[in-house]
């Protein structure tokens, strides 16, 4: 083999590791050379640059109440709409959430009934029984957890394989684990106030220069009450997304 081929052959061969390399440039696991800013910015820049997903799993949630699990189809559009599609045993159509900030929509097929009202601060209670804000349930199905904006880490330190920040409110303590690699928020945890939420995010899966988790797991220990999320397929900033929907008019109104 002459000089020439072997050169051709190393540049093809770099080419090709190049492309296949992830494009994400992990941080320094040190809180003594990583400044607490930079690991901040990291995971809020991949968050903010998320505006549109769309995927298929499953949905698991447990409460006092009742427990359940259910297939589902989502399309969301940051920072304001969000279709799911709910399928039961042998691929019968359960239903359906649509949210948006002036209006959430939830149709329950087995039972034919519709449920909508007007989004508020107190809360949607939607197709599971949680009370969640637009935001939390958008930030649930995207596993996003957001710092405080205009306020400094109590706390900054490496726990274990993370970077662990911590705030102080009036009401409790807020904390996020950085995983450095992804940039992602892989545990959250607030304590104090009206209720405590304890979550964790697991397999990322980065697109381009976008990673999320696929499995989400979101915890409110002082009520029972467990959300868990888990996508087997997940598109980041698809090209067309579609929020049409049907109500039948023989449903049932609430």
């Amino acid at each position: 083999m002459t000089t020439l081929h072997r050169l051709c052959l190393l540049g093809v061969f770099g080419g090709f590791l190049i492309g296949c390399a992830s494009t994400t440039e992990k941080l320094l696991l040190d809180a003594d050379r990583t400044p607490a800013a930079e690991v901040i910015r990291r995971s809020s820049g991949n968050a903010a640059g998320i505006t549109g997903m769309s995927g298929t799993g499953s949905v698991t949630f447990e409460s006092p109440e009742m427990a359940g699990s259910v297939f589902f189809t989502i399309a969301m559009r940051k920072p304001d709409s969000m279709l799911i599609r709910f399928e039961g045993p042998f691929g019968m159509d359960a239903g359906f959430f649509f949210l948006s900030r002036s209006r959430y929509l939830m149709y329950n097929g087995m039972e034919n009934r519709v449920f909508s009202g007007v989004p508020t601060d107190a809360g949607v209670r939607w197709g599971i029984p949680l009370d969640l804000t637009v935001d939390q349930i958008l930030d649930a199905f995207t596993g996003t957890f957001r710092f405080p904006q205009g306020m400094d880490p109590a706390q900054y330190a490496v726990d274990g394989d993370y970077f662990r920040l911590t705030y102080r409110h009036a009401d409790g303590n807020e904390s996020f684990w950085v995983d450095p690699a992804t940039s992602l928020v892989a545990r959250y945890e607030r304590t104090g106030g009206a209720f405590g939420i304890r979550a964790e995010t697991s397999l990322p899966e980065e697109q381009g220069r976008q990673r999320m988790p696929r499995q989400i797991t979101v915890e409110f220990p002082d009520t029972g009450r467990r959300l868990s999320v888990y996508y087997s397929s997940l598109s980041m900033n698809p090209g067309e997304l579609s929020f049409k929907y049907t109500v039948p008019r023989s449903a049932a109104k609430y």
